[in-house]
């Protein structure tokens, strides 16, 4: 889902001390992609479990283990849609860090139909 407001994400190797501070824009129940100009400069690779904190607009915060789905350079066809990046797969959550993205997701959802509806409401007043 695409969000309107970026959210901002920390991401480590798994017992890794160095900690990379990011944001995201797409996000699912399975997974986010991270916009990054020069993807293949991500110190990251397809091996890496990686510990991810997500932080809502509330400043509630979840965490969970990811690894590198994808990664979408300058020239791939998957650019012109999603922009250059690393897709990140949720590949462990806790039940409850579950839930709280799924509420998020929810409501978001539930937020951008209330608003397609509105415009397409006031675009037909237009007419």
């Amino acid at each position: 889902m695409r969000l309107k407001d970026p959210m901002a994400v920390t991401i480590n190797s798994m017992g890794d001390a160095v900690v990379y501070e990011t944001t995201t824009r797409n996000l699912s129940q399975t997974g986010f992609f991270l916009e990054f100009d020069r993807p293949s400069r991500f110190p990251f690779s397809a091996a890496s479990i990686l510990e991810v904190r997500l932080e809502f607009p509330d400043e509630t915060s979840i965490f969970f283990n990811g690894k590198v789905a994808r990664v979408v350079n300058s020239g791939d066809p998957a650019a012109k849609e999603t922009g250059t990046g690393i897709g990140i797969k949720i590949v462990q959550i806790d039940a409850k860090s579950e839930n709280v993205l799924r509420a998020f997701l929810d409501r978001i959802f539930m937020e951008q139909q209330r608003a397609s509806k509105a415009e397409s409401g006031n675009s037909e007043g237009a007419a």
